[in-house]
């Protein structure tokens, strides 16, 4: 029994940890393939409008260029603490139970809006440090899938039960990216005022294809197959391209894992990565 009791307390200790530092969850990926074809879903190649400026950013750096991405990833992290603080609440001694409140909050998040924010044709070390910035989000909210599969009905969940503890799995998963979202967003921020101003690519380039197609590998890596967050890479994966079968159509490879992207004015570009 002493055994039970000490488990339960760990379980305890580190769901309040990783929910007061807001590690959060978004919609759940389907698994097999992962495709997003509108625009929401950030495949589309940002638009070349000018970002609105910031008090960091100069006329000459790229800061102002990714003022946007700056200001959407704090409403991001802004949203993902709010929501964590009412997952925490719905804890108790000896069981959870989720909220309407709680799951509304849940669904309401999501990357989109960070995504549509980023230019396509960032030089190699700014594009990894936005991304880096991106993926510690995407770890933070596809924590909280698990709140989502498991504790959407609303039911009571014991916290040493089997449900209880994918719950726990998926919010541990996301604590590291919570903490180290702030250092990461100014790293961001600092390597973007010290980038001259970037030509931004065509929406229907090949660096507006990887844009997306890096997108999507961080959302599908922390998504699918009941992952449940924890996958934020501090360096780019390895894109290798191969011949397209045609005009804005691409094929390869991201870590090693095969993709189609194909480009269309209406829907800009679908990507599906073969995983899951």
């Amino acid at each position: 029994m002493k055994k039970v009791i000490l488990m339960r307390a760990w379980d305890r200790s580190v769901l309040r940890a990783a929910s007061l530092i807001a590690v959060i969850a978004l919609g759940l990926a389907a698994c097999g393939q992962a495709t997003t074809p509108r625009p929401a879903g950030g495949t589309t190649a940002p638009s070349s409008r000018p970002a609105p400026t910031s008090p960091h950013a100069t006329a000459s750096s790229a800061a102002t260029q990714l003022a946007a991405f700056f200001a959407a990833a704090e409403q991001a992290d802004g949203r993902l603490h709010r929501a964590a603080a009412l997952v925490n609440g719905d804890i108790g001694t000896s069981s959870m139970r989720f909220t309407p409140a709680t799951l509304t909050a849940i669904r309401a998040l999501g990357n989109a809006p960070v995504a549509r924010t980023i230019p396509a044709g960032l030089p190699t070390g700014l594009l990894r440090g936005v991304l880096v910035v991106y993926g510690d989000l995407a770890s933070r909210s596809a924590a909280f899938d698990g709140v989502m599969v498991y504790g959407s009905s609303g039911r009571e969940l014991p916290i040493g039960g089997p449900d209880a503890q994918q719950v726990l799995r998926g919010l541990h998963n996301g604590a590291p990216a919570a903490a180290r979202f702030t250092s990461d967003l100014a790293t961001a921020r600092t390597l973007a005022q010290q980038t001259p101003l970037v030509i931004i690519a065509a929406p229907d380039s090949r660096a507006a294809a990887e844009l997306a197609l890096r997108l999507n590998f961080i959302d599908l890596q922390n998504g699918c197959s009941y992952t449940f967050g924890g996958w934020a890479p501090t360096e780019l994966e390895t894109v290798i391209w191969q011949s397209g079968t045609g005009p804005g159509h691409y094929e390869g490879t991201i870590g090693g894992v095969r993709f189609q992207a194909s480009y269309t004015a209406q829907h800009g570009w679908q990507i599906i990565i073969h995983a899951c």
